[in-house]
């Protein structure tokens, strides 16, 4: 187990250690110029070289994406003197544009996204695997029928669409819960709970519309398999088979949230954004909006490296409940 732990850990690194090139090399190499755009108009060569220097951007993009690796483990000075900026390991950049790490501004949105992720995935978890078994198990009659039909529904809908729509009836027809802002738990947990009601419906509603149909079809499969077949033969209780069943979906569900819920935590963009919601998907648009590539890179990089953990955890707890998995 320890030898596979250190293999996915390794290929871990080494797909992040790509992705960073790759997202590197796309924004640093493209036309706009970051120091042009910290320089401003009228914008002489001399101001504009002292600008690149500071910025760390006269080398070449290869140059800076190896100046960026080790900032995340040693940290980074920008600059040098009075001005100097220090950005402390993990750098994940500097925004001279807000005179802060990228870090800095990550942990501070982080709690934002991580509130709506946690509690939107739990929703979906709990959504979807109570209502894809039942559909199984009343399949081909109106449960199973409203349970598919509403998930496709769902599955086509927007998220922006569909938290709009939640905004209207709930916030503004019917003026039941807040539409707005983010309270910090460490301030009022009751308030930041009314707050996040809606973005959690929203965001576990959509995602549960997949886990249901995925949900269905596996227990569907488990219900068909040849030992619980056998176990129906031999007289077992209807309710100890589907009991087993239900425990046979959960091993492919477990993988199947470990990965939406690191998605989930690196930024839901349109979430934030319609219920004004501070946090890395909206400090990501504003980055891209200001032509900011200190945050819009740094974000990117790190929502990537979320995903790249999920998917790290995934695989090492399938790899501790099946053995079949380590040796493949």
């Amino acid at each position: 187990m320890t030898s596979y732990i250190a293999r996915r850990l390794g290929v871990s690194l080494l797909v992040l250690v790509a992705i960073s090139f790759c997202v590197f090399m796309l924004f640093y190499s493209g036309p706009s110029d970051p120091a042009r755009v910290m320089c401003g108009k009228p914008c002489q060569p001399e101001r504009l070289a002292q600008v690149k220097q500071f910025m760390g951007t006269d080398h070449n993009a290869f140059v800076q994406w190896l100046d960026f690796l080790k900032g995340l483990f040693v940290g980074r000075t920008y600059g040098t003197g009075a001005e100097a900026a220090h950005c402390s390991a993990p750098c994940f950049g500097f925004s001279f544009d807000q005179r802060q790490s990228v870090t800095s501004l990550i942990w501070s949105r982080l709690p934002v996204t991580a509130s709506i992720a946690l509690g939107g995935a739990a929703v979906s978890l709990l959504v979807g695997m109570t209502l894809g078994p039942l559909a199984a198990i009343f399949r081909g009659r109106w449960p199973d029928a409203t349970v598919r039909g509403g998930s496709l529904f769902l599955v086509a809908t927007p998220a922006y669409l569909l938290g709009l729509l939640a905004i209207l009836l709930f916030g503004f027809q019917l003026n039941v819960v807040p539409v707005s802002g983010y309270v910090p738990l460490t301030e009022s947990p009751v308030d930041w709970a009314w707050h996040l009601v809606l973005p959690w419906c929203v965001i576990g509603f959509i995602n549960a519309a997949g886990y249901a149909r995925f949900a269905r079809n596996q227990m569907l499969d488990e219900l068909g398999s040849d030992h619980l077949l056998a176990q129906r033969a031999t007289g077992a209780p209807r309710r100890t088979v589907r009991r087993a069943a239900r425990r046979g979906v959960w091993v492919p569900i477990t993988t199947l949230f470990g990965l939406d819920l690191a998605m989930l935590l690196s930024g839901s963009i349109f979430t934030e954004r319609v219920f004004s919601m501070h946090g890395l998907g909206d400090l990501l648009i504003g980055g891209v909006s200001s032509h900011d590539l200190g945050i819009v890179v740094g974000t990117a990089l790190f929502g990537a490296a979320l995903i790249i953990v999920g998917n790290l955890i995934v695989d090492v707890v399938q790899g501790s409940i099946d053995p079949r998995v380590r040796r493949g």
